[in-house]
């Protein structure tokens, strides 16, 4: 079994056996280019104390690697140009001790959040990867302490806190860069120790019960000496913002929905230069979103109206409001507009929507439901499935058969493997493959076109004995016979750069023709379904997120790979019934 054991703010250390190892997650900004999503190795040593010593050297090492790899990518122009200080004023070092005491219990805070594994209680949810004890928490941060408490008396700088220190000084509202024979290292280090040792006394409180509340982030304001007006206007700011971001990293319809709600910000707050807006921008651009109507610009009554007519006149005739997750998307869109802003200008506020999302109150279950049994019968005893008038008309009964397209087909997938329809709709033919004897699918972005949510979207999922006895295999076989390249080949990318646009339109179009369709029911429910039915059967639930491209939560999630076997995919899936379903009429002829 493999034991974590973890400090906040401190290098990341687990026994795999009896050996400690070192797990360092490559960090986002690099993430893409940097070719893998950790650094992990072995630290030599089965001693805890000498664990203890050889991981903060370790980590340094990783760190300054990760820079080096930084500096090759940007080329280190920007940061040549770059003036070093010689030394930091005392406010300036008061700062990073806050932001450093505020990301050490952050980060604690964090943790209790997920909880901690308590053998004791019967109740305790069964755990498919360890997590810490209490107690063991407790006892990793009393040794981190003890060895921080030590250097600390001693005026001892070890690599850790030197490593640490070149990293806040990279932080959004310090951003400075300091010579590397500034007099200043030793007091900085030294306040990031004192930090540590700050935090460590908080936690102990917390450890006892008592509240004690993370302190906030400093925020910085602009520099008196240009009046508060340096920078670019907005507007100017969200071309290059928008021209960056289109280099790969946005599809064409996460650009617009980003772009829509900066247009929105920008119509509340004024395009005024960088260094203008404040707080209260922010949070009257939040305010006007709790009054907006779910998808204001369709509803006759308000969208000929600007923003700020339309949240009156919604609030004052009482239409219903936007979903908070609607809302906190918003937010979401254009604080990153403002992350991107602070670290490609000076003098900005900064965190000006940091907190200000709310808590969602509806889950992902209460926004799309599970079809019901008597649904999918009704759906899968559909023309679709037993013979329509026509391709055009394919609601309307006959003797044309549909088995050879996508709209047969993606149902069928939909509701036997949970995977995205936009997965579905962008699969190759060679992404049907087979290995060790078991046919499965290759869900991946490898292709120019193919996208994938996240990293962990990125999947093998055996294919149901169900779908073969239905001829799904003869159907891949006959696209690969025809040189098809995509397994759909009559799907086309539409406007947003995705496959799955046209059909999901058909779809609901379809349901409601056959009387199936209600507001909470879509092509999203098969995953609801596939869910349902993965837990009656009895599959492990970090089973049934690899499967459904899930990132595993908590601490087990943060180690390993995250790959698992076919074979045991191919357990997981066999136990996927639908016994009350009729699918009698579906037949593989």
């Amino acid at each position: 079994m493999r034991t974590l054991e973890k400090m906040p703010g401190h290098p990341r250390l687990y026994r795999r056996g009896s050996t400690y190892y070192h797990r360092a997650a490559v960090p986002k900004d690099i993430a893409d280019s940097y070719g893998k999503v950790e650094e992990t190795f072995s630290l030599r040593t089965k001693n805890r104390a000498e664990a203890l010593v050889r991981v903060r050297i370790e980590a340094a090492r990783i760190d300054r690697l990760f820079e080096e790899h930084r500096r090759a990518q940007s080329g280190e122009q920007e940061k040549d140009a770059v003036v070093p200080l010689e030394e930091l004023t005392l406010i300036q070092i008061a700062r990073a001790k806050q932001a450093y005491l505020h990301h050490l219990l952050d980060e604690d805070e964090e943790a209790r959040l997920e909880g901690f594994e308590d053998p004791e209680d019967p109740d305790e949810p069964i755990a498919y990867e360890p997590r810490p004890t209490f107690e063991e928490w407790q006892q990793v941060n009393q040794d981190m302490n003890e060895v921080n408490r030590a250097n600390l008396a001693r005026g001892k700088r070890d690599e850790f806190f030197r490593s640490e220190a070149e990293e806040i000084l990279t932080w959004e509202g310090i951003d400075l860069k300091l010579a590397e024979d500034s007099p200043s290292w030793p007091r900085l280090i030294r306040a990031l120790q004192e930090a540590s040792v700050e935090a460590h006394e908080a936690t102990k409180d917390r450890d006892l019960g008592n509240p004690v509340a993370t302190p906030p982030y400093p925020e910085i304001t602009p520099s008196e000496t240009d009046g508060g007006t340096a920078g670019p206007l907005l507007s100017e700011a969200v071309t290059s913002w928008q021209a960056e971001k289109s280099r790969g990293a946005w599809s064409p319809k996460v650009r617009d929905d980003h772009l829509a709600w900066m247009a929105a910000f920008t119509e509340i707050a004024g395009d005024k230069t960088l260094s203008q807006y404040n707080k209260d921008d922010a949070r009257r651009f939040k305010a006007v979103l709790l009054k907006l109507p779910a998808n204001w610009k369709k509803k006759p009554e308000v969208r000929n109206l600007s923003i700020l007519e339309a949240a009156d006149k919604a609030a004052e005739t009482v239409m219903p409001p936007m979903s908070s997750a609607t809302l906190n998307k918003a937010l979401r869109r254009v604080g990153a507009f403002w992350n991107w802003a602070e670290a490609h200008h000076d003098g900005i506020r900064t965190g000006l929507f940091k907190g200000l999302t709310i808590k969602e109150t509806v889950n992902a279950r209460e926004q799309r439901d599970p079809f019901s049994t008597d649904q999918l019968s009704k759906l899968f005893s559909s023309p679709l499935y037993t013979g329509c008038r026509s391709e055009r008309f394919c609601a309307e009964p006959g003797d044309h058969s549909m088995r050879g397209t996508a709209r047969y087909w993606l149902p069928l997938l939909g509701l036997f493997t949970g995977v995205r329809l936009n997965e579905l709709c962008q699969l190759n033919v060679k992404d049907v493959r087979e290995e060790d004897g078991i046919m499965f699918l290759d869900i991946t972005d490898e292709a120019e076109d193919q996208k994938v949510k996240s990293a962990s979207s990125r999947r093998r999922i055996p294919i149901h004995l169900r779908l073969v006895e239905l001829g799904f295999l003869e159907f891949v076989t006959k696209q690969r016979q025809a040189d098809e390249e995509r397994l759909f080949p009559e799907l086309k990318v539409d406007a947003a750069g995705y496959r799955s646009g046209e059909f999901s339109k058909f779809f609901s179009r379809y349901l409601e023709r056959i009387g199936v369709k209600t507001e909470q029911t879509s092509f999203h429910s098969f995953r609801h379904n596939f869910e349902d039915a993965c837990r009656n059967g009895g599959v492990l639930p970090h089973i049934m997120n690899a499967v459904q491209g899930h990132a595993e939560q908590g601490m087990a999630g943060r180690y390993g790979d995250g790959v698992y076997r076919l074979d045991m995919l191919r357990e997981a899936i066999a136990k996927v019934e639908y016994i009350d379903v009729n699918l009698r009429s579906i037949t593989a002829s």
